[in-house]
């Protein structure tokens, strides 16, 4: 399959339809962070994570490893398929659609993540990380450290627990991201170890957010602090 696709895609190709998918994924991330709708974000997840998908088999193939395959099928299944359907479930149950409660504005916070993305791209370019000849494409490294902050920032400025949720696994996408170029050195076990993971963690987030809608009829964390004492 790997020599199959490096047949019909010379080198130049992919890194250049990488570099694509890299801004596309970028751009999803940033999107993420001004969205109104939970909804939106767990499908804006799923684009996100399909663009990883292509990203590491792309690696794959520059690399000739055959075990891309094995981990972008596994992403595949569980960030696109599995843990969306987990996520939607849980929505389901706690009835809520709209997540407009932030502690900064969303426009505030569009703008605060583009200055930052900025001056992610400008230092890594300038210190020269991540210009080896195997490597699909300059920017990969920039937009990894970018969706890790991005994902910190929706987890630090969302009030209610669905959405720091979301930030949580768009962090994990950007880990994702920046382990590219090795993740195809290790074993398999601990692949799979990786991908269990991640789906017990939504399966527990995913309990865990309905116990407290079940429990305290919101959950919002501002209101929850509350509790205390």
């Amino acid at each position: 399959m790997i020599s199959f696709i490096n047949h019909f895609l010379p080198v130049q190709a992919i890194q250049q339809l990488s570099s694509y998918i890299i801004g596309i994924v970028l751009v999803i991330s940033i999107l993420m962070t001004g969205c109104r709708r939970l909804e939106t974000m767990v499908k804006l997840f799923v684009f996100q994570s399909f663009g990883l998908v292509l990203i590491t088999l792309f690696a794959g193939v520059m690399n000739h490893s055959s075990n891309a395959l094995l981990v972008s099928g596994i992403t595949l299944f569980g960030k696109c398929f599995l843990i969306p359907w987990i996520l939607m479930f849980v929505l389901q149950k706690i009835q809520i659609r709209r997540e407009v409660e932030t502690y900064i504005s969303l426009p505030t916070s569009m703008l605060l993540i583009c200055s930052l993305i900025a001056l992610v791209f400008e230092v890594t370019t300038n210190i020269g990380i991540g210009k080896e000849v195997h490597v699909l494409s300059t920017n990969l490294l920039s937009t990894s450290i970018s969706m890790i902050l991005i994902g910190l920032f929706i987890m630090m400025t969302r009030k209610k627990a669905f959405a720091q949720i979301m930030g949580l696994y768009v962090m994990e996408n950007g880990i994702l991201a920046l382990t590219v170029d090795t993740i195809f050195e290790m074993p398999l076990v601990v692949e799979m170890g990786i991908f269990l993971d991640l789906l017990i963690g939504a399966l527990v987030m995913g309990i865990w957010v309905y116990r407290i809608k079940q429990s305290f009829d919101t959950i919002n964390v501002e209101e929850l602090r509350k509790l205390k004492g």
